[in-house]
């Protein structure tokens, strides 16, 4: 219904009359006579794909055509930025401003990587894709354990005392040194693991055999005793499974690879003079 409704208002002669009738200077320079009217050279053209632009923005946010007061408020909003802009530009305001440069080095990189939404694969290359990055797509695997901070520089025979209670029955949440963390982690993914207790944890913690009281391991806290209690497998699901989310995957490496091979082209039509560097500097 509203496609429908869409298409019906770029169609209309209304709007066609609008564009192409000149509404800019209809609305912002009748009153002005023509001896003061600027040159040629400084007219603010309105283009036709533009003035769509302005009705698409307008439908997009509410659903409906814009009425006459209303796209004659668009164009004035236009006009006044077009004018905006050129005036900026002939003060050179654009000059030594990082946010204007770097706003215009992502817009030539959006152009350059934009083909790449529109790539499709085949369904080798997108199997390939999928088996060299399986790492991405697997679901994590999940931990179940128990852990005891112990104190700080616990010697070994505090250590052995401490696992002996802990082997006899002992609550681990009694005996750690540390309330802040959990004394019981249930079905945690290995990725969480790492961040609650820190890097390489998680991987020490699967490798410990079951339902044994192990350690002591090294965490971002301190050494811990640990006794794991379930352990499950991460697992690759099936590429229909998760199709779109490695059709998207792909095609943002390949939009990576058209920007890099873009500005790896453009520096190439430039040559590059540096000043003197100091040695200091060099150091």
């Amino acid at each position: 219904m509203l496609k429908t409704r869409f298409r019906a208002i770029l169609a209309s002669p209304l709007l066609h009359f609008f564009v192409l009738g000149g509404l800019v200077f209809g609305y912002y320079s009748l009153k002005n006579p023509a001896s003061e009217q600027p040159p040629t050279d400084d007219v603010l053209r309105l283009s036709e794909t533009d003035a769509q632009r302005l009705v698409v923005d307008f439908f997009t946010t509410w659903h409906r055509a814009p009425t006459r007061e209303e796209l004659r408020g668009q164009i004035r909003d236009w006009a006044i930025e077009e004018a905006s802009v050129r005036e900026a530009l002939a003060l050179g305001l654009d000059q030594g401003d990082a946010m204007i440069r770097n706003r215009l080095r992502n817009k030539v990189e959006f152009l350059a990587e934009a083909p790449a939404a529109a790539l499709t694969p085949d369904e080798a290359t997108l199997a390939a894709y999928y088996r060299a990055n399986a790492a991405r797509f697997s679901h994590d695997g999940e931990l179940s354990f128990a852990q005891v901070l112990l104190p700080a520089n616990a010697g070994p025979d505090e250590v052995e005392a401490v696992k002996a209670e802990l082997e006899q029955g002992a609550d681990p949440g009694a005996l750690s040194n540390s309330s802040m963390l959990p004394p019981q982690v249930e079905g945690m993914a290995a990725p969480a693991v790492e961040r609650l207790f820190g890097k390489g944890f998680g991987k020490e913690v699967a490798g410990l055999p079951l339902d044994r009281w192990s350690g002591p391991l090294q965490s971002g806290y301190g050494a811990h005793l640990v006794r794991l209690e379930k352990r499950l497998e991460g697992v690759l699901p099936p590429l229909s499974q998760v199709r779109e989310r490695v059709l998207g995957e792909w095609r943002a490496d390949e939009a990576r690879k058209l920007r890099e091979d873009y500005t790896a082209n453009l520096l190439q039509r430039y040559r590059l003079e540096l000043p003197e560097i100091p040695d200091e500097v060099r150091q």
